[in-house]
């Protein structure tokens, strides 16, 4: 009984640590994605990342070959679609559009998917305070997508619900990890759903001068810039949030995106970007509706 809750100890610190780790990388990646799409396209950008990701993943996929579970092929290819590829284009599309704080902060409405989701398709169970957690979060998160990063409400932004589609997909994949794949090494289920993708994702930038344009010498910086959307931000992060995803819950997992807004925002600001106050106000009423969701029963 005490090893067990001396393990559980562990896994509850190596979460929280794990966890602030992909808060700030994936913090970071906001203003990433701003500096590309300046010379690259939204898909460029997006299969770009993600053939990089499944490009540096690659090694332990063939180092794993023959531990690859052929009865999870599908789920593996539907998480990299909805976890990776489709997202990262859509971040790529609305990265030019909204501001990093904006759209790090509709970000956060992942948890809130995750349950609607879960109870939608996976036989997830929402508790009543959970019910006014989402209804409290929606409120937070159509605040946020009025505002549109202005100083004012604006009611034409269809980048902001873009971000909110990705957040769906999020929120899918991960009741699907922690479901479906829960059996899998996480470096399994990252390595081969990323070098899946990562395939689609090379077809893709090969009908794109994606090539041509990224060794260029003007280019180098943001050839750096690939590399750490890739490597670092969907590669290295993809293991490392599927392993927190198995030792705690989804919901836990997707807890990060409270955490990135604070990163975006301070990202945005030392980039020189002017923040809006809905989207104080809306963060603020987002927070609440986490605690809720969050809450034990």
């Amino acid at each position: 009984m005490i090893k067990k809750a001396l393990a559980n100890e562990d896994k509850t610190l190596i979460s929280w640590i794990l966890l602030l780790f992909l808060a700030f990388v994936w913090g970071l990646s906001f203003i990433l994605v701003k500096k590309v799409v300046v010379n690259f396209s939204a898909v460029e950008l997006g299969a770009g990342r993600i053939f990089i990701a499944g490009l540096s993943l690659s090694p332990w996929a063939v180092m794993n070959f023959k531990n690859f579970p052929k009865d999870k092929t599908v789920p593996l290819l539907i998480s990299g679609l909805l976890g990776y590829l489709i997202p990262a284009v859509i971040f790529g599309l609305a990265g030019s559009k909204l501001n990093s704080s904006l759209a790090g902060t509709l970000n956060a409405t992942t948890p809130l998917f995750v349950l609607v989701m879960g109870a939608l398709f996976f036989s997830k169970k929402i508790e009543k305070f959970q019910v006014t957690g989402i209804i409290i979060g929606f409120i937070g998160s159509l605040i946020l997508i009025l505002s549109g990063g202005s100083h004012s409400l604006d009611f034409n932004n269809p980048y902001a619900l873009l971000i909110i589609a990705a957040t769906i997909m999020y929120g899918t994949n991960a009741n699907l990890v922690g479901t479906h794949l829960n059996t899998v090494k996480p470096i399994i289920i990252s390595s081969f759903s990323l070098l899946f993708v990562g395939l689609i994702a090379f077809v893709i930038l090969l009908n794109t001068d994606f090539f041509q344009k990224i060794f260029l010498p003007e280019n180098n910086l943001l050839l750096l810039y690939f590399v750490l959307l890739g490597a670092i931000n969907s590669g290295l992060a993809a293991v490392l949030y599927n392993y927190v995803l198995q030792i705690s819950s989804p919901v836990f997992a997707s807890s990060v995106t409270y955490l990135i807004p604070i990163v975006a925002t301070l990202a945005g600001l030392f980039d020189g970007e002017s923040i809006s106050i809905w989207l104080y106000v809306g963060m603020g009423i987002i927070l609440v509706g986490i605690y809720l969701l969050n809450k034990k029963k």
